[in-house]
């Protein structure tokens, strides 16, 4: 058995907008039933074998066979139609000193952790 990590882009933050998922082994029998968190999801899965993946967030399906080997840790998925694009995140930035002085003009800049 090895644990690996499927990773979903185009979805939600924490449990929000998230996919839910089936796993099939290669005998098209059901061995994994539930939803991702964050985008991810970890299970252990034996090497060396196929596996078929059904996701579903709204109304848009990923249904795909992948290969479990024994170096590959992460296995990367994309949905077309992206929740959080769909949803645009807005948000109203005030003065430190004056909380109901908006800021109207500068430059803001933003990473990821």
């Amino acid at each position: 058995m090895k644990k690996i990590k499927l990773i979903f882009t185009g979805l939600g933050y924490n449990n929000r907008f998230q996919a839910y998922t089936k796993i099939y082994n290669s005998n098209n029998k059901l061995i994994y039933e539930g939803k991702t968190y964050n985008g991810e999801l970890e299970l252990c899965l034996k090497k060396n074998n196929c596996y078929r993946l059904e996701a579903i967030s709204k109304d848009e399906i990923i249904d795909i066979w992948f290969y479990v080997n024994k170096t590959r840790k992460c296995y990367l998925f994309k949905f077309r139609r992206s929740i959080i694009e769909n949803n645009p995140i807005t948000f109203l930035l005030t003065d430190y000193y004056y909380s109901n002085l908006p800021i109207e003009k500068g430059e803001l800049i933003l990473w990821q952790k």
